[in-house]
């Protein structure tokens, strides 16, 4: 058979919970104007202006490269705890638990936003190893 091996990269996050996991495209084997972000303006060193656009674009590079995932939402987004400040940590970590959460819908920027840190990381991981090759 021919073609590429692995055209596809399983990311997996045991860590976060059972079976959570993100397919994405592989970047090696992508042309580099699917890697590369939307320029956005940046100053005299190359930093941007708007860093919350610079993040966008990053996200929409992601959405790309995002075939399917089994990710979930972290907290309820209108979620506020009325914590005792006695409560005793290790009581309230027992109390708290992970509860029911819902699965991230549709792979778009907005959800892609949602994304733990750990999940953004390693897609960023994965397109910088091919973007910085050293």
């Amino acid at each position: 058979m021919s073609g590429y091996t692995n055209p596809y990269v399983l990311l997996q996050f045991p860590d976060l919970g059972d079976n959570v996991s993100v397919l994405m495209k592989n970047p090696q084997l992508l042309p580099p104007s699917e890697i590369q972000p939307e320029d956005v303006p940046t100053d005299e060193k190359g930093e941007p202006l708007d860093p919350k656009a610079a993040q966008e674009a990053m996200y929409k590079v992601m959405a790309r490269l995002i075939v399917a995932w089994k990710v979930y939402e972290a907290f309820a987004p209108d979620a506020t705890l009325d914590i005792d400040p006695e409560a005793d940590p290790a009581a309230l970590f027992e109390s708290l638990g992970a509860g029911e959460q819902q699965r991230l819908g549709k792979i778009n920027v907005e959800n892609i936003a949602r994304l733990p840190l750990a999940i953004l990381n390693r897609i960023g991981e994965e397109v910088g190893r091919v973007a910085d090759p050293r």
